[in-house]
């Protein structure tokens, strides 16, 4: 088989790492309101409006590693087509187009109506239905992404396609007869498994980790090529009855506090400060050894 059509699905999040004290304060009022306060209706959840979108490190690493597998397999004659989805609104857009400025042939987004964060079930749903409508032999997803994600997506958009997965897979070369070579993780080291398609791989800790930027030249001639968008309705999935299937559901989020305890020497000199420094702190120490 010359031909191979990989299909990547992303999610795209908001910077956690960039929310303030009070973003988070936010999310306490919000679920003590109730869960309509929060927005998106997300109960408990912070403020996320002002801070940017990211892509997580897997799916950073898949989306690379599939224009990796593209050109490695152009070095030996071999065609490769490449499409990309994720489940979000238009807050992906910007990423979906540097996609098709980095050579993917295809790119969309899922629109889901709903907040998905801890809701693996219908994030699957919604990412096999986007895996089936674009067609692809390997579909390609991080191992895990965003905020309570179990890292169970994989494995359920696996189930739904009928295909095997493999996880925490670092490498994806070309082998013979269209097959490929997956360097993966096991509890007892790297494993290499030459692997036939369809399958879905899940990236964990790959040694490519950053995906490539797009020169202005190859965004100005993919400007005009369309992000296509998807209903859920438009992949037959209905999100509130997915919902309803969770088995959990989520009440509140805080953040944890990862300040460290601190005390602050005085002294009008630094003289001053190091007999108080060890006066306090270290003498007490030092007679003890």
């Amino acid at each position: 088989m010359d031909q191979l059509r990989i299909v990547v699905g992303f999610k795209v999040t908001p910077d956690y790492e960039a929310l303030r004290p009070a973003d988070w304060a936010r999310a306490g009022d919000d679920a003590a309101d109730g869960p309509e306060a929060s927005p998106g209706g997300r109960p408990g959840g912070p403020e996320t409006r002002f801070v940017r979108r990211i892509l997580g490190v897997f799916d950073e690493a898949a989306l690379e590693l599939a224009l990796r597998l593209r050109d490695a397999r152009a070095e030996r004659g071999l065609q490769t087509s490449l499409a990309a989805f994720s489940v979000a609104g238009r807050v992906a857009d910007s990423f979906l187009k540097t996609l098709l400025a980095l050579g993917y042939e295809r790119a969309a987004r899922v629109e889901a109506g709903a907040a998905l964060d801890f809701a693996p079930g219908a994030t699957a749903a919604l990412v096999a239905g986007g895996a089936q409508r674009l067609g692809g032999d390997v579909l390609l997803l991080g191992s895990r992404c965003g905020p309570g994600d179990s890292g169970v997506v994989p494995f359920l958009v696996a189930e739904a396609l009928g295909r095997p997965c493999l996880t925490q897979v670092t490498e994806i070369a070309p082998a013979d007869r269209g097959r490929l070579r997956v360097t993966f993780t096991a509890d007892a080291g790297p494993v290499r498994a030459i692997v036939s398609t369809p399958c879905v791989l899940a990236v964990g800790n790959a040694v490519v980790s950053m995906l490539r930027v797009p020169t202005l030249k190859d965004r100005l001639a993919t400007r005009e090529q369309p992000v296509v968008a998807f209903s859920a309705a438009d992949l037959g999935v209905d999100v509130t009855e997915e919902l309803d299937r969770e088995p959990a559901a989520l009440v509140g989020l805080e953040t944890i506090d990862r300040g460290r305890a601190g005390v602050i020497v005085g002294g009008a000199t630094p003289a001053d400060k190091a007999r108080a420094l060890y006066e306090t702190h270290l003498r007490a120490r030092l007679e003890r050894l």
